[in-house]
């Protein structure tokens, strides 16, 4: 095995690189994406430039921002950037966690945070099946340019990326046939991503759900003591945060914008924005959410455990009141798994439809907005504005029928795999 070509080995096999080889391969798995992805940052995002002015990563200089107000004491939910006059609206330990931040001039950490954002994609790929070595720098090149939310997350400077590869980390193995250690900690990254961003709880319940308590009892722990620790540095803005949380207030911009591509931004442009259609709307992406996570169970435990995940990763963003399109990087697992998983016919096709749709992004390459201009749709325009969402709804419900019918026809084989859980046997194709 070479640092250029290099896979896990013969199924079933546990190949374990030694330090110095894993070195090899991952300097060969980072550099070449690491390079295409500083190349196309300025371009990202409007109003950059090569030369002289730097990338136009707005969301890491509002992250930049927040901590140095921070460390002198001002308040973090005042921050506003300069130009832009962005807000920090994350919880409080997102901006203790981000202290390092503050050191060092602008342009280091926007390379570093780049650099560290493609570890983090190369990270998802490598566990989701992607072979290791320079298969897996090419797949991570091309995401880079073809996926829209892995693109535009770079771009912004955003944290969408690592807190999916915390996520991942806590559910699949390093790589496929990865020697396979019980932790006794397992769920502390899930925690971690949800105390950042709290739509990754999800992952929490569907960890109970799939019989992982232990896991989703450590993710809940790690929620709290890492809320905790905000609240330590920062105690009258977390009580802040939660509180404004639980009147409704997200601080940021209208879910009516066409760049939302949430569950509630769909009923928003369909209907209208009143608080009836706030509570229906929100009400109708919690089931749609713990739908997506009672079918990820089933998937999980017929072995298609890439597919499961980044069901719930998607759900995440159904539910959420607001889904920029740049939200959206599960779809990156999801089509590792429409085109490696064992999943019916019908099953590749639409979440194949949905994998391409959100990596060319329609909505904002085709659709006027901005300034409420979405009250003005025609319905063809509603119906590129909202196909995203729906289309996300469809795979769900259809995955439920699936799971009831499925269940009424008898009940699957069940095996016991390598770290102890019960599962049943593959799907078939078909």
């Amino acid at each position: 095995m070479n640092a250029l070509d290099a896979s896990p080995g013969p199924p079933g096999t546990h190949v374990v690189p030694s330090r110095g080889h894993q070195a090899r391969l991952l300097l060969v798995e980072v550099l070449p994406p690491a390079v295409v992805a500083l190349a196309l940052l300025p371009f990202v995002i409007a109003y950059s430039h090569w030369w002289p002015r730097t990338p136009n990563t707005i969301d890491l200089q509002v992250y930049v921002y927040a901590v140095r107000d921070m460390l002198v004491g001002k308040d973090i939910f005042l921050t506003s950037t300069p130009g832009w006059h962005l807000f920090f609206i994350y919880p409080p330990i997102a901006a203790v966690l981000m202290t390092p931040l503050a050191f060092g001039p602008y342009l280091f950490w926007q390379i570093a945070w780049t650099v560290a954002g493609v570890g983090a994609t190369q990270s998802v790929l490598r566990r989701c099946g992607v072979p290791r070595g320079w298969k897996l720098a090419l797949v991570g090149s091309v995401a880079l340019v073809a996926v829209e939310p892995i693109r535009t997350t770079l771009g912004y400077g955003q944290v969408n990326t690592f807190l999916m590869a915390l996520v991942v980390a806590d559910l699949l193995p390093r790589w496929p046939g990865a020697p396979v250690h019980r932790r006794p900690l397992q769920g502390v990254l899930v925690g971690l991503a949800a105390s950042i961003k709290l739509t990754p709880a999800l992952f929490g319940v569907f960890a109970f759900l799939a019989g992982k308590r232990r896991t989703a009892i450590t993710a809940g722990v790690a929620f709290f003591v890492f809320t905790a620790i905000g609240y330590v540095f920062l105690p009258r803005n977390t009580v802040e945060f939660f509180g404004g949380l639980s009147g409704g207030d997200t601080r940021t911009a209208s879910p009516l914008y066409v760049g939302n591509q949430s569950l509630l931004g769909v009923f928003y442009r369909l209907g209208d924005t009143s608080r009836t259609t706030t509570l229906v709307g929100l009400g109708v992406a919690g089931i749609v959410a713990l739908l997506g996570a009672v079918v990820a169970v089933r998937w999980w435990r017929s072995g298609q455990r890439v597919f499961a995940v980044a069901l719930v990763g998607l759900c995440t963003n159904l539910a959420s009141p607001l889904s920029w399109t740049h939200h959206y990087v599960w779809i990156l697992p999801m089509g590792v798994a429409v085109l490696t998983a064992v999943l019916p016919r019908w099953v590749r096709v639409l979440a194949g439809f949905w994998v391409v749709w959100v990596c060319l992004c329609p909505p904002l390459a085709l659709l006027p907005y901005g300034k409420q201009v979405e009250l003005t749709y025609t319905p063809l325009q509603e119906l590129v504005a909202n196909l995203g969402p729906v289309t996300g709804v469809v795979l769900v419900l259809a995955l439920t029928v699936h799971l009831v019918v499925g269940g009424r026809s008898g009940a699957p084989e069940r095996v016991l795999t390598e770290d102890g859980d019960a599962v049943e046997a593959p799907a078939r194709r078909g």
